[in-house]
C-alpha cells in the first residue's frame, strides 16, 4: 500500500471526530491498496474492527469504495469491544489450542454451585435464586478483572483489615475466595476458560506466532481505542510487523502534555482509553498521524476542538476562557465558536414521550431532501423502539439496530405464556392466553367457544379435572357442549404428552431440567403447522431453553411461579432482529454507531443516568480497594461512552436532545450537555440559547400535530341515536325500565344494537354473583324440607355462595355475621303477623301489555317472593344483598322495580297468584346485615302512605316515559343526568363520555 508503510514515523493513524471512520478508512485503503485496478489487492490483508457489527459495515463500506461490481475482500476480524463479550475469532484460539469457553449458562451455573457450596459450608443455607444472584455478581467481577489485565487478588487478605472497612466488607473478601481460589480449580478440572481470559490468551497467541511467522500481507487494526487487553496486545504486535499499522478513532492531537497527564488521571475522561493505549504502544499524541484523504474542514474541526475543551478534565475547566483564546484562530473566541456551532443544535423536550415524537419528526423531515440520510443513535433501548413506533404512523418502517426484546416475540411470548399456564392449568386467563396466541393451532372459533360458554364469569373449578367436570355439565347446545369436550380432550392429550398429567398442585416443586422439557414439549403440541421454532426468534428461544437447562440445575427443584420469573427474566434481557434497515434512516444504539455516520445525527436521550449511564455499584469491593489490587476503574465505561459521544458531536450536522423529565420525574441533562452549554455561554453569553437552537421550529410542528380545527357550531360528541320505531324495544323488564330511566343509551346498546357484556374472566364473587346465591338459598330453604334453624340456614347459604366461587377463607371471616342474619331473617319471619291463604310464590315471572302510542309494549318481571294474603291481597318482597333504595327514590321514580311489579300483579300478570291489590311493598336487606324496609308504610311526616298510590304513580311515569321513546325523533342519551348514575355504566367507553363529559379517566 503506498506511502502507508514507508513513513519514518510511527504506523499509528487516526481519524478524526466527526468523520465517518469506516467510509474514510475505507476510501483511503482501496485508493491506496491499487483496488481500484486490481480486484485481488486486498484479498491478503488482515483487519480487524472493534465488534462483528463493525465486520459488516467494513466490507459495505469497501464494496462501495471499490469500483468493480465483485472484488476479493480481506480477512475482516472482530476484536471485541468492553461492551461485547464475543469470542475470538477460531484461527487465534487455534494457534494456541485454548480450551474452550463456558457458555454463559453453564458459568452461572457452575458459580452458582459454588455459591451454595460455600454457604453449606459456613453452616448457612440461602435460597437458590439468591445464590444465582450473587453468581450474577461474581460473574461481572471476573469479567472486569480479566478486562483490567493484571489483577493482584493476593492483596485482599491484607489490604481490607489495612484499610479497616466494615466488616461487611471483611466478609465480602472471605466470599469472594469463591473466584480467587475455588473458580481457577473449577476451570481446570473442566479443561475450560472465561470468555475474556481466553480472549487474551488468544492475542497473546497471535502476537507470538506473528514474531516467528510475520503474515505476507498488511495487517491493520482499526477503529479500537484498546479498551481490553487483549486489543491493546495485538496493536503491540501488529507495531513489530512490517506492514503492520493502527489507525484510531478520534484522538485529541492538539492537547498538551500537561492536558494528557490530567486525562491519564480521569477514567470519565473521552480521551482515557487512547491515553492508555498511547503508553502501551510507547507512543505520544504527537507521533500518531492523521489518516491520509481525511479532509478537515473548518467547521468540523472548530467543533472537534471545541468539544475536547467542553469535556476537558475537572481540574481544567477554571481557565476555559483562556484555552478557547489558544484553540480559536487569530484568538477571535466569539467567531471560534459560533464557527464551531455551525449545523449543531439543542433540543430540550418536556419528557421522552415528546422527545420520540420530536426525533422523528427530525428524521421525517429528513426524507423531504432526495438521498439525505439520517441516524437516530441513543443507548435507551425505549426510546428507540417509541421513535420506530411514531415512524410506523406515517408508515415509515425503521427497525432499532438494538432489536426488539425476545420476549415480545411470537415465540419467546408463546413460551412465556406457556411456562405461567404450567403454573395453574385451570386458571381461565392464562388458558385462554396460550390458545389465542398467533402460534396455537387452536382455532378462533374453538377458543371463542370456550371462552363464552365457559370461562366467563366466576372461576367454580381449582384445577384441570374439575374444570373437565364443568365442562361435561355446561349448559349449552349439544352441538357447543361436544366441540368445547372435544378441544378440551385435545389438551388434555397434549398435556399428557408433554409430561404435565397427571395434575399437580400450582405449588409443586419440579426440577429446572422438568420445566423446560415441559414448556419446549408443550410448544411442539400446541404450535400450529408452521411450529414455534421458525426465524430467528425461534431459533434463539431454543437455544436459551437448552443453555437455561445448565444454569437451573444447581437451583435443584422449584414452584412452577420460580421458574416462570427466571425464564422471563433472562428473556428480556435478549433482542431480536425485527423489520428491515430503511435505505436512508437508521436507529443505532452508540455501538452500532461508532464508526459510522450520516448526514444527520440525531443524539438523544442525553440525560444523567441515560447517557452516560451509571456505572453499576460493586456488590463486593469499595473504590479504594478495587484500584489497589489493579481493578478498572468503573468510570471507564464513562469515558468510552464519552468517546463516543465526542466522536458524533463533531459531525456536520448534529441534533443534541434530552428530555425534562424521565418516568414521569424530574430528569438533568448529561454532563457533556451542561459542559457544553456552559462553555459556550462564557463565550457567547446571553446568545448562547439563539445560537443552539434548531433550524427547525419543533415547537411550532408539535402544536400544529397537536392543534385540531375547530368544532361546527353547536357541535355535541355525545352520542345521540336516534333508531326507527320498528327497531325499538317492544318490551322490558322492570329493571331495564330503571336503566331506561338512568341510561338510555345502554338500553340502545343492548337491545337494537345487541350488545352484550360479557362476564370478565375468572371473575371474583362480586354483588351480582353472590345475590343470585343468596336468592338460591333462600327460595331452596322455603321450597325445601329444612329444620326452619340459623344453623341450616347458614349451611345453605353456604353452600351456594361456595359452588358461586366464593372463596373458603372469604366464608371463614364472614361466618359469624351470616349466621346472625340467618337469626335475625328467621326471627323477622316468626314475629310478621301475616296470614297466608297459600304457598308463597319465588322467582315468579310476570308481564302486563300496556298500549304506547298505538303499539303494544309489554313489560315483565320477575319477583323474589310474592306472598297471598286475606282479602284478596298480596305482598311482594325483594331481597338485596346491597343497599336497597330509599323511599324518596322510589316516589320520584328513579326505582320504580317494586311499583312496577305491583302494576303487574294488579292487572294478573303473574299467572298463578291472579289479579290482586298489592297490600305491601317490601325490601329485605339480607347480606353481612339483615334490615326490612316497607315502601309505603311511613312518610316524612309519619302519614300513612297509600301503596296503590305510588303504583299509580309509578305507572303514569311508566306510560309517560315509554312515550317519548315512541317518537322517532327522541334520542337515546348515555346519562343524560350523571346525577342519578350510580356507578359506571357498561357501556359508558362506548359512549365515550370521558371525552365529551369531562372526565380524565374511566374508573
Amino acid at each position: 500500500m503506498r506511502g502507508l508503510f514507508e513513513s519514518d514515523r510511527p504506523r499509528v493513524y487516526t481519524i478524526p471526530p466527526g468523520a465517518n471512520f469506516l467510509a474514510t478508512f475505507a476510501a483511503e485503503l482501496v485508493e491506496r491498496s491499487q483496488l481500484k485496478s486490481n480486484p485481488e489487492a486486498l484479498a491478503d490483508a488482515l483487519i480487524y474492527v472493534p465488534n462483528r457489527r463493525s465486520e459488516r459495515a467494513l466490507a459495505f463500506a469497501l464494496h462501495q469504495a471499490s469500483p468493480h461490481p465483485a472484488c476479493l475482500l480481506p480477512d475482516i476480524r472482530a476484536l471485541g469491544d468492553l461492551e461485547d463479550s464475543a469470542p475470538p475469532p477460531s484461527a487465534e484460539t487455534a494457534l494456541a489450542e485454548l480450551p474452550p469457553i463456558l457458555s454463559p449458562s453453564e458459568r452461572l451455573g457452575a458459580l452458582t454451585r459454588l455459591v451454595l457450596a460455600y454457604y453449606d459450608t459456613n453452616g448457612l443455607h440461602i435460597p437458590a435464586v439468591s445464590a444465582l444472584s450473587a453468581a450474577r455478581e461474581l460473574a461481572r467481577l471476573l469479567d472486569q478483572a480479566a478486562l483490567s489485565g493484571d489483577v493482584d487478588w493476593s492483596d485482599l487478605d491484607s489490604l481490607v483489615p489495612e484499610a479497616q472497612f466494615a466488616a461487611h466488607w471483611q466478609q465480602s473478601v472471605e466470599f469472594l475466595k469463591i473466584i480467587t481460589d475455588m473458580w481457577p480449580a473449577h476451570l481446570e478440572d473442566a479443561t475450560a476458560m472465561d470468555p475474556y481470559a481466553r480472549r487474551f490468551a488468544a492475542a497473546e497467541a497471535m502476537a507470538e506466532h506473528w514474531l516467528t511467522q510475520p503474515p505476507a500481507g498488511p495487517v491493520i487494526i482499526a477503529g479500537s481505542t484498546g479498551a481490553t487487553p487483549a486489543s491493546r496486545r495485538l496493536m503491540q504486535a501488529a507495531m513489530t510487523l512490517p506492514q503492520g499499522l493502527v489507525v484510531l478513532p478520534g484522538l485529541d492531537q492538539e492537547g498538551s502534555d500537561l492536558l494528557w497527564e490530567d486525562v491519564a488521571k480521569t477514567p470519565s475522561h473521552p480521551q482515557y482509553t487512547l491515553a492508555r493505549t498511547l503508553r502501551a504502544l510507547d507512543l505520544s499524541p504527537q507521533q500518531v498521524q492523521t489518516w491520509p484523504g481525511t479532509s478537515l474542514q473548518i467547521p468540523n474541526a472548530a467543533r472537534a476542538r471545541l468539544i475536547h475543551e467542553a469535556l476537558a478534565p475537572a481540574g481544567r475547566t477554571a481557565d476555559w476562557t483562556e484555552r478557547l483564546g489558544e484553540r480559536a484562530p487569530g484568538g477571535d473566541v466569539v467567531a471560534f465558536v459560533r464557527s464551531a456551532l455551525e449545523g449543531l443544535s439543542l433540543v430540550e423536550a418536556r419528557d421522552e414521550n415528546e422527545e420520540a415524537l420530536m426525533v422523528a419528526l427530525l428524521l421525517r423531515e429528513t426524507l423531504e431532501t432526495e438521498t439525505e440520510t439520517a441516524a437516530l443513535v441513543t443507548p435507551d433501548a425505549g426510546l428507540a423502539r417509541r421513535v420506530s413506533a411514531v415512524l410506523q404512523q406515517w408508515q415509515i418502517e425503521v427497525a432499532p439496530s438494538v432489536g426488539l426484546p425476545l420476549a415480545q416475540s411470537e415465540t419467546g411470548s408463546f413460551v412465556l405464556l406457556i411456562s405461567d399456564w404450567l403454573s395453574d392449568l385451570s386458571h381461565p386467563v392464562k388458558l385462554l392466553a396460550v390458545l389465542q396466541h398467533t402460534l396455537s393451532w387452536i382455532s378462533d372459533e374453538d377458543s371463542q367457544r370456550l371462552d363464552y360458554h365457559l370461562l366467563r364469569g366466576p372461576r367454580l373449578w381449582q384445577n384441570w379435572g374439575e374444570l373437565l367436570d364443568q365442562a361435561e355439565a355446561l349448559k349449552a347446545t349439544h352441538t357447543e357442549r361436544d366441540a368445547i369436550n372435544t378441544l378440551l380432550l385435545s389438551l388434555t392429550t397434549a398435556l399428557e404428552a408433554s409430561g404435565v398429567l397427571p395434575i399437580r398442585e400450582a405449588d409443586t416443586a419440579v426440577p429446572g431440567a422438568q420445566f423446560l422439557n415441559q414448556v419446549a414439549r408443550l410448544i411442539e403440541e400446541l404450535a400450529d403447522e408452521h411450529g414455534g421454532w421458525l426465524g430467528d426468534s425461534g431459533g434463539q428461544v431454543s437455544q436459551l431453553l437448552r443453555e437455561l437447562a445448565d444454569l437451573f440445575v444447581p437451583l435443584g427443584d422449584q414452584p412452577i411461579q420460580i421458574w416462570t420469573e427466571l425464564l422471563q427474566g433472562e428473556l428480556v434481557q435478549l433482542t431480536h432482529q425485527s423489520g428491515q434497515t430503511h435505505a436512508r434512516l437508521a436507529i443505532w444504539g452508540p455501538l452500532e454507531a461508532r464508526l459510522q455516520s450520516a448526514d444527520r445525527l440525531i443524539l438523544a436521550g442525553l440525560n444523567e443516568g441515560v447517557w452516560p449511564s451509571q456505572p453499576p455499584a460493586d456488590a463486593f469491593l469499595p473504590r479504594l480497594i478495587r484500584s489497589r489490587i489493579g481493578l478498572a476503574d468503573p468510570d471507564e465505561r464513562i469515558g468510552l461512552s464519552a468517546h463516543d459521544f465526542a466522536q458524533m458531536a463533531a459531525a456536520s450536522r448534529v441534533t443534541l436532545v434530552c428530555s425534562q423529565r424521565r418516568e414521569d420525574k424530574p430528569a438533568i441533562a448529561s454532563r457533556w450537555v451542561w459542559r457544553l452549554r456552559t462553555l459556550v455561554r462564557g463565550a457567547l453569553g446571553g446568545a448562547t440559547e439563539a445560537a443552539l437552537a434548531p433550524e427547525q421550529d419543533l415547537a411550532a410542528w408539535l402544536k400544529a400535530l397537536r392543534d385540531v380545527p375547530p368544532l361546527p357550531a353547536g357541535f355535541d360528541a355525545a352520542p345521540k341515536p336516534k333508531p326507527p320505531i320498528e327497531a325499538r324495544p317492544q318490551g322490558l323488564s322492570v329493571t331495564r325500565i330503571e336503566t331506561l330511566i338512568r341510561d338510555p343509551y345502554a338500553i340502545y346498546c343492548e337491545y337494537v344494537l345487541g350488545l352484550r357484556q360479557l362476564d370478565p374472566l375468572n371473575l371474583p364473587p362480586d354483588v351480582r354473583s353472590r345475590g343470585i346465591a343468596i336468592h338460591t338459598a333462600l327460595e331452596r330453604f322455603e321450597l325445601e324440607d329444612l329444620p326452619q334453624t340459623p344453623e341450616s340456614l347458614l349451611n345453605l347459604l353456604e353452600s351456594e355462595l361456595r359452588a358461586a366461587g366464593e372463596t373458603e377463607a372469604e366464608l371463614i371471616g364472614l361466618r359469624t355475621r351470616r349466621f346472625e342474619v340467618c337469626e335475625a331473617y328467621l326471627a323477622w319471619q316468626a314475629e310478621r303477623q301475616i296470614v297466608q291463604t297459600e304457598l308463597p310464590l319465588t322467582e315468579e315471572r310476570g308481564t302486563v301489555e300496556l298500549t304506547i302510542a298505538g303499539r303494544t309494549f309489554t313489560l315483565s318481571g320477575t319477583a323474589d317472593r310474592i306472598e297471598a294474603l286475606e282479602a284478596g291481597q298480596a305482598a311482594i318482597l325483594d331481597f338485596k344483598t346491597g343497599s336497597p333504595p330509599t323511599e324518596k327514590q322510589v316516589r320520584s321514580g328513579l326505582a320504580p322495580q317494586m311499583p312496577l311489579q305491583g302494576l303487574i300483579a294488579q292487572a294478573g300478570g303473574y299467572t298463578k297468584l291472579g289479579a290482586k291489590a298489592v297490600a305491601a311493598l317490601t325490601y329485605v336487606h339480607f347480606g353481612t346485615r339483615f334490615k326490612v324496609e316497607e315502601i309505603g308504610r311511613r312518610g316524612k311526616a309519619s302519614e300513612e302512605m297509600d301503596v296503590a298510590q305510588i303504583i299509580a304513580e309509578a305507572e303514569a311515569g311508566l306510560i309517560a316515559l315509554l312515550t317519548q321513546f315512541a317518537d322517532p325523533a327522541h334520542p337515546y342519551l348515555s346519562a343524560p343526568r350523571p346525577e342519578r348514575v350510580t356507578y359506571e355504566g357498561a357501556y359508558s367507553r362506548l359512549a365515550r363520555r370521558a371525552e365529551w363529559a369531562g372526565q380524565e379517566t374511566y374508573d
